[in-house]
């Protein structure tokens, strides 16, 4: 989902088109692929049952042209004049010449005693044929179906038998003729079209088949054409004498649907042991199956095209274009340029967009105009602010000097001696004098810091030097209260390059905060190097800060809460020596717990007089 997010809308577009084709194509190849089964199976049906009417006719028309042919000889005065004479060599002769024409399967003649006089197909088992010869001398005629087994074969005919008769009508004889229900007798039913298939199913076994079927199937009982087995339960229905067509049609090995039926051979009965199954391929159907489903899938994807390319360079010219106009103009407004306006001549909903960006636009442009005149005027009101500070401190800063030394001089008795009282008030006045200066001092920084006209002294640093000075400075500081000042100073510290001055002045706000808010207990102070870097610690079990209070650290004229009244300031000391350390690429940061006191920490890097007078420049370029 994320990724489909990062793609362009044109893209996105084209792909729910896409998506929307793809689901109408699919339905369409559905829905047409099931309406042309429905067709076929349709049309598959009322073919298969023209065919079943169209074999049923033809077995008809075999057994009437049985009778036809019976008759012609049973009524031919020389045939039985020889079956009267009981002749056996010129019945043979008549029985030869006059199947020449008919090309019977089988042919038996009998005399009035059963003897016979002529069997064209001599075979084992006799008592089927004796049967129906038997009937015939018995003066009936009649058509059946008899069936002659030879070991694991069987021969199934359809049978017609007449009596021999004299002028007179006395009965001289039988005769009986078969047609074989054989591979040729089924390809004649089909007239040799290759697009149906028969096969005899008797006793469960496919007993005969078309030709083609034989050659797809040599030796299958079961398999008729292509992959195709017969139903045992419709054969078995088919027996009762009525022919069955399959609801469904069956698709063979080549996947080409067939329709399936399966019609009883009825001679002189309601039922029949024998049954013939019939496949009717269904090729054209299914070749234009499937040539209208390439052609429709053809013409659809070709309309998807055509659609797409319509809707695509529709969706150009109305809404990727005027959104990326609109882009183009927001970037641009980014970047300042404020008068930018989008075209807005369409009264649609990109037409609305556009002019809502435009109203945005002049509104942002209105607004920017105002805020550019009142940061104009704020600048210009920060810098008389910072100038007068500037010159009030400079001009307070000379007569409290002069303040300082007079009192001074006059507390060491140099205008003449002074009393233990005056000399109280004198140290008061130079405590409060000393303070002055120093709030006085970072007002002065803070005005020159904001003014951008604090300049860095370049020289080198001791770091042992000064962090020495450190510790003896806190040593004055802690010596009235109940504090002890620890101190580790790794010995041997790197010389550095910077202003030393504003270095010293960093370091000893770290100290002097942390005595001021620790009415007692320690602090401890630490100086390492390692890995290029000088790491300053300055840990105090003072009041802590609460977490609330934390941004308020390093800004300017806040301080944070504490229930210490003696400990007023400017809130300036912080914020002063976060700019001197990162003016020398390093940082400064703090961790507190409230009534556990705070750890402050100064991280510097190492620097070369090249490294800290580039430091410096770019300060001064910055300002």
């Amino acid at each position: 989902m994320l990724r489909f997010k990062n793609i362009r809308l044109a893209i996105k577009m084209i792909l729910l088109v896409l998506v929307a084709l793809g689901v109408l194509l699919l339905t369409t190849i559905v829905l047409l692929n099931r309406n042309t089964n429905r067709l076929t199976q349709e049309i598959g049906s009322e073919q298969a049952s023209q065919e079943v009417t169209i074999i049923e006719n033809r077995l008809e028309e075999v057994e009437k042209q049985l009778l036809v042919d019976i008759d012609f000889f049973a009524s031919s005065v020389p045939f039985f004049q020889a079956v009267g004479r009981r002749n056996a060599n010129d019945v043979s002769e008549l029985v030869t010449r006059t199947n020449a024409s008919l090309e019977l399967d089988d042919i038996d003649v009998v005399d009035g005693d059963g003897n016979r006089l002529y069997d064209l197909h001599v075979e084992e088992d006799f008592g089927a044929e004796n049967t129906l010869l038997a009937a015939g001398l018995a003066n009936s005629k009649m058509t059946t179906l008899i069936i002659e087994k030879d070991g694991d074969t069987a021969e199934i005919s359809i049978t017609a038998v007449a009596p021999v008769v004299s002028v007179t009508g006395n009965v001289l004889g039988a005769v009986q003729i078969s047609r074989k229900i054989d591979d040729a007798f089924l390809d004649n039913l089909i007239f040799n079209r290759s697009v149906v298939q028969l096969g005899l199913i008797y006793q469960d076994q496919i007993r005969a088949r078309t030709l083609a079927s034989r050659r797809n199937n040599p030796s299958s009982e079961t398999i008729l054409y292509k992959g195709i087995a017969y139903n045992l339960a419709s054969v078995q229905q088919a027996e009762n004498g009525q022919a069955i067509i399959e609801k469904d049609l069956i698709d063979n090995e080549s996947n080409v649907p067939n329709a399936v039926a399966y019609i009883p051979v009825l001679v002189d009965g309601e039922t029949s042991p024998a049954v013939i199954m019939l496949l009717l391929e269904l090729q054209d159907i299914h070749s234009f199956q499937n040539s209208t489903l390439l052609n429709t899938v053809f013409v659809f994807a070709t309309l998807t095209l055509i659609a797409l390319s319509v809707i695509y360079l529709t969706l150009y010219q109305i809404i990727i274009r005027p959104i990326g106009n609109l882009t183009t103009i927001a970037q641009k407004l980014t970047s300042g340029q404020y008068q930018q306006r989008a075209p807005a001549d369409s009264k649609d909903e990109v037409g609305q967009l556009a002019r809502a960006f435009n109203e945005m636009a002049a509104a942002i442009e209105q607004r920017e105009t105002s805020l550019q005149g009142a940061r104009e005027q704020a600048e210009n009101a920060n810098r008389i602010k910072s100038q007068f500070l500037a010159n009030m401190s400079h001009e307070l800063r000379t007569p409290l000097n002069a303040i300082l030394n007079f009192t001074a001089f006059v507390a060491d008795g140099v205008m003449g001696p002074v009393n233990e009282a005056q000399s109280d008030a004198l140290a008061q006045s130079i405590t409060s004098s000393k303070h002055l200066l120093s709030l006085i001092n970072d007002i002065l920084d803070l005005t020159k810091i904001e003014a951008g006209l604090m300049d860095l002294f370049i020289q080198s640093v001791d770091m042992n030097e000064v962090m020495g000075s450190i510790v003896s400075v806190g040593k004055g500081l802690v010596k009235d209260k109940p504090i002890d000042l620890i101190h580790h100073i790794q010995e041997q510290l790197p010389v550095t390059y910077g202003d030393k001055r504003r270095l010293r002045q960093v370091f000893l706000n770290m100290v002097s905060n942390a005595v001021k808010f620790t009415p007692k207990g320690s602090v401890t102070i630490k100086a390492n190097f390692d890995n290029g870097k000088f790491l300053i610690t300055v840990q105090d079990t003072g009041v802590g800060i609460p977490k609330e209070d934390y941004d308020l650290v390093f800004e300017s004229f806040k301080q944070a809460k504490h229930d210490l009244p003696e400990t007023t300031g400017t809130g300036l000391g912080m914020p002063i020596s976060r700019y001197f350390v990162e003016s020398h690429n390093g940082k400064i940061w703090f961790e507190s717990v409230v009534g556990q006191g705070t750890t402050f920490y100064v991280e510097l890097p190492l620097l070369s007089v090249e490294e800290a007078n580039q430091v410096a420049q770019l300060l001064v370029e910055k300002s």
